[in-house]
């Protein structure tokens, strides 16, 4: 295992224990103190056999940000992982779905049978994404080499690049509109390398990253940003590729809403307010964003963009967290966590936020739209129908 700050730091206190979501679904779940720094110190005296129950872990870190001495819970139990006695299938199966690049390079392998997916641990209840009928506008886009004036990379995960087009065009458009011209990062199907982190595959997490990283210090000398639209991907690149990987970028790393608000002037969202929203608007920080900026960017941006003002959708963790909702053992503690968005909605109304899986997971059991504020903005700003 490798070795962390702050690693045997715990005082027991049990305070991560009541900010972890899948403790409050799961009664089985033994939550992330036992599973993190209580495994790690019986680990150091030479423990080697993992606990059960670990891989149910949504790796959301909620538990670090509420730890009060940065224990870094959550990625012990990330290392406690590789110790779980797991299947060949499901081996193979989570293999699979940490290289989200791969199916982005390939997204319409979803609509393959259900049935094909089941022998492999593949849930046969989540919904699953839809192919984005505008790749080829990416693929135009992503050959520019010639910067000039303000210029910010979009770094485009690999579920906008397979799946939501959309979002980059929209958030395209409007970084456009601010001023800046804008060219798609990396060029070719890259991963930062969270997915397979958050499954314990820590070698594999840290030479996927590492291919992404010289893929974008070739392009980012020339730019002001890169500006991040997934937040799972936004605190991979700024927080646990230097902390965890020794992996650091020229140019500073932003998320989409947190750079709009700093660039925006008055009369963008001046405006936004002006045009009349659909129902009420929710917003849902997903766990990375939480734990790294807290609730209230989102919020704030949205506040501003809108006259009848958001409301914060009152759970923690949704459920998807990644690949997590896709796997057979976790359908129903995901749907769970994602049921408790639907009784907090009390008045019809959209749901924004800044992850792709987690508006297919909220969409699919709140019965919602759910979209990126990116598209939402936009969608104000061009009079389009977003809720179709």
């Amino acid at each position: 295992m490798r070795r962390f700050e702050y690693e045997d730091a715990c005082i027991k206190c049990s305070i991560c224990v009541t900010a972890c979501p899948v403790y409050r679904v799961d009664q089985q779940f033994p939550g992330p103190k036992a599973l993190g720094p209580d495994w790690y110190r019986r680990h150091q005296a030479g423990e080697s056999k993992a606990m059960e129950h670990v891989s149910d872990c949504t790796f959301c870190q909620l538990c670090e940000e509420a730890c009060p001495v940065d224990v870094p819970i959550a990625h012990l139990i990330a290392e406690h992982k590789q110790f779980a006695n797991q299947s060949p299938r499901l081996k193979l199966r989570d293999y699979l779905l940490t290289h989200p690049q791969w199916l982005a390079m390939a997204p319409s392998l979803v609509k393959a049978p259900k049935q094909l997916g089941v022998p492999l641990g593949v849930s046969a209840k989540t919904q699953w994404p839809t192919p984005s009928p505008t790749k080829r506008n990416y693929r135009h886009q992503s050959t520019r080499r010639h910067y000039d004036g303000r210029t910010v990379g979009i770094y485009v995960d690999c579920f906008t690049r397979g799946f939501d087009s959309e979002t980059l065009l929209a958030a395209t458009a409007i970084l456009q509109r601010l001023g800046f011209n804008t060219v798609n990062l990396p060029t070719a199907s890259h991963c930062c390398g969270a997915a397979a982190y958050a499954s314990g595959l820590i070698g594999e997490a840290e030479r996927t990253a590492k291919v992404t990283h010289r893929a974008l210090r070739r392009m980012t000398s020339q730019l002001e940003a890169i500006v991040t639209l997934n937040a799972t991907c936004d605190d991979t690149l700024r927080v646990e590729w230097p902390r965890y990987f020794g992996l650091t970028l020229s140019v500073p790393v932003t998320p989409f809403v947190e750079f709009v608000l700093a660039n925006a002037n008055p009369s963008f969202f001046a405006e936004l307010r002006s045009r009349p929203s659909q129902g009420v608007l929710y917003t849902h920080a997903t766990c990375r964003s939480k734990a790294a900026k807290g609730e209230g960017t989102l919020f704030s941006l949205v506040q501003q963009a809108s006259e009848q003002g958001p409301r914060i959708l009152e759970i923690s963790c949704c459920g998807a967290a990644g690949s997590y909702a896709f796997k057979s053992e976790h359908t129903e503690v995901a749907r769970a966590l994602g049921g408790r968005a639907a009784r907090a909605i009390d008045e019809p109304g959209m749901i924004l936020t800044d992850s792709g899986t987690c508006a297919i997971h909220l969409e699919e059991l709140t019965g919602y739209r759910s979209v990126h504020p990116a598209r939402w903005m936009q969608s104000q700003l061009s009079s389009t129908e977003v809720l179709q």
